[in-house]
């Protein structure tokens, strides 16, 4: 298939994060998704996703293309926005000066790491369970909500979204939902451990459920951006960074 981005080596990781994530959205909160010629436009509303209502998503190489799409696109005054822009090496001095001189102010920059499954996944861990019925989602959620997570109940019988929560003593102290809504990659859209459990490898015993439940789906590659906290276990896991974004906003937060 034809890489549409030749600027950009990995460019399927940007295509497979985009279609799993807001598929997520779509199916949990009813947002919105469409191309925009040059952009692609997530549409959040009312939902709690961020404290944005609209992300805009440079699909293409042309910094006047994206701003010109952006800056015409019908946004009410009271929303806000983010735009996302695509890079191969993390600092790209003349990259992010093509997006602030469109009074934009720079967020910050990013990695998407990502992952070639092995052909077998040798550890397979008994802690671990997917949540496929409401009860079990709830009794996860028991737990997981004195952090402010939740499995979402829309999600269930999604056959895109499978969402796993790690036990201990019997109680769910952590969660991960893997998104397969993108052809052969598996998506991490989030992975959470509880605080108190922290360091005590429930996080590697999650990805290496996902993993498992991944290759038996017949996906081959894996893609997250992660958490600053999460960083050291994916890469102690054999991902690397594969591309860089880095987030805009109109100057002043607005």
């Amino acid at each position: 298939m034809k890489n549409p981005r030749p600027d950009i080596e990995h460019w399927w990781a940007v295509e497979a994060m985009i279609a799993s994530y807001n598929h997520v959205y779509q199916v949990t909160y009813k947002t919105q998704y469409k191309v925009h010629g040059p952009i692609g436009v997530s549409i959040y509303d009312g939902a709690p996703i961020a404290s944005f209502q609209y992300e805009f998503l440079a699909l293409s190489a042309d910094p006047q293309a994206v701003m010109d799409a952006v800056l015409a696109y019908p946004i009410p005054d009271d929303k806000q926005y983010v735009v996302d822009v695509f890079h191969p090496a993390p600092s790209n001095p003349s990259l992010k000066e093509q997006y602030t001189k469109y009074a934009h102010e720079f967020v910050r920059t990013g990695p998407i790491l990502g992952l070639d499954l092995p052909p077998k996944i040798q550890t397979i861990p008994a802690h671990v369970h997917q949540a496929l019925t409401i009860q079990q989602a709830e009794t996860a959620n028991h737990n997981l909500t004195s952090e402010g997570e939740r499995i979402h109940i829309q999600t269930l019988r999604d056959k895109h979204i499978h969402s796993f929560y790690v036990e201990h003593e019997g109680e769910a102290v952590g969660w991960i939902q893997l998104v397969t809504a993108y052809p052969k990659v598996g998506y991490i859209n989030q992975l959470y451990v509880l605080k108190n459990y922290r360091k005590h490898r429930y996080g590697t015993a999650l990805v290496q459920r996902a993993h498992a439940h991944a290759l038996e789906l017949g996906v081959k590659r894996m893609v997250v951006i992660p958490s600053e906290e999460a960083m050291h276990l994916y890469r102690r896991l054999g991902y690397r960074p594969l591309l860089y974004f880095s987030a805009f906003r109109p100057s002043g937060g607005g």
